[in-house]
Order: structure tokens, then sequence, then C-alpha cells
């Protein structure tokens, strides 16, 4: 028997197209996921550098407010980058469920499972732009508080000096 004598609804020509596009989108979303991964990553330890030689610095310019609020942009970006990185539960498919599908017709179980993937898509992309969203500010921030720390430390010993 084909797979259209199997089913019990309307035939389904476009189901092995849209399950391709489907499958590729799922990919892409993995794809995106790890690059912001990699992002926060790198955002994390530059805001930690920033940090780090911010308060060792901060010894000599302490009464400067722009620099100490350069140095809470720096912990900012740093909590944000941590937030992004952190491991998010992404769906998956709970395979155990398909024994219930073994004896459904063919174009009925791929349905089903395109329907879940679709599902699985639409939950991982929301995750994935907060992810990005985190990434994004925590960027922000660290460009806020490179420049603010500077500034902070230029005033703080008077600016810069000319011969």
């Amino acid at each position: 028997m084909t797979d259209q004598a199997e089913t019990s609804g309307p035939p389904l020509p476009s189901l092995d197209v849209i399950e391709a596009q489907v499958a590729s989108e799922r990919a892409t979303m993995t794809s995106h996921a790890e690059s912001l991964d990699n992002k926060a990553g790198v955002v994390l330890g530059f805001a930690g550098l920033v940090v780090g030689l911010g308060t060792t610095a901060q010894l000599s310019v302490a009464t400067d407010l722009i620099f100490d609020v350069g140095l809470g942009c720096g912990v900012a970006s740093a909590v944000l980058a941590a937030l992004a990185f952190l491991p998010r539960r992404y769906p998956v498919l709970q395979v155990h469920a398909l024994r219930e599908l073994l004896t459904a017709p063919t174009d009925e179980t791929k349905l089903k499972l395109l329907d879940a993937q679709i599902a699985m898509v639409t939950r991982t992309a929301t995750l994935v732009k907060q992810k990005g969203r985190r990434v994004k500010a925590s960027v922000i921030l660290l460009a806020a508080a490179a420049a603010l720390i500077v500034i902070g430390g230029l005033a703080a010993v008077g600016g810069p000096r000319h011969v």
C-alpha cells in the first residue's frame, strides 16, 4: 500500500517539503544559539577583564563617580553575559511517545511529528531571541563600561597631559 492509501484524511502532497524546511529551521536555530553562546563567553571574558583591571585602578580614582558607574556597567555586562551563556532547556521530542504512532498511517505520523517540531521551533525561537537580547545588552554595557572607566580615570588624574 502507498502512503496515500494508508492515510485516513486528505492527501498531504507538501508534507515532505514542509518537513524538510522545519528540520532546516531547527538546525539554524541550534546554530544561532551556539553562536550566541560563543559571543556571550567572549563578552563575559572581556567584562571580567575590564572589571578586574578597573577594580585594581579604583584605588587611585576612588572618588570619581564616572569611573564607579563604568565599573557598575562592567559588572552588569558580566551578569547579562553569564545569564545569556547559561544553558536553557530547549524543547526536545519525547521519543517514548512515538510508540503510540506505530500503527498510525504514515502521513498521519509525519503530520504529528511535523506539528511537534513546529512547536519546538517556535519555543526555541523565543529562547534564542531572549539570549540574543541579553548578549546585545551585555555588549552595549561592556562598551559603556570601557568608555566610562577611561573617561573617569582620565578625569581623576587631571586629564591627558601634553608635553
